[in-house]
């Protein structure tokens, strides 16, 4: 039916709008630094822990950076870690 067509796509609407809500980062991916203001921040790459985002002021693209061997990055601690001190988080949007 069109209401559910629509509504789907509100719902759609709803999710990208909470998605992007996120400093305006795809959390799943490299940030877009036109739009970061803390610089030595790191974002997470989620589907590879053994890397992380930065991105230097006044750069237009975020550097990829890898962690030392057997490290990997935690966002909450902005630090890359031992793989036994490694573990997942749950992606927030907020």
């Amino acid at each position: 039916s069109n209401a559910a067509t629509l509504l789907s796509f509100l719902l759609l609407g709803i999710f990208v709008t909470l998605a992007t809500a996120y400093n305006g980062q795809d959390i799943y991916a490299e940030p877009n630094c036109a739009i970061v203001e803390d610089h030595a921040r790191k974002f997470r790459d989620i589907s590879d822990p053994t890397h992380y985002w930065v991105c230097p002021e006044g750069q237009e693209k975020a550097d990829y950076i890898q962690c030392p061997d057997n490290y990997a990055f935690m966002e909450p601690e902005q630090n890359c870690v031992v793989w036994e001190e490694w573990k997942w988080i749950e992606p927030y949007t907020k």
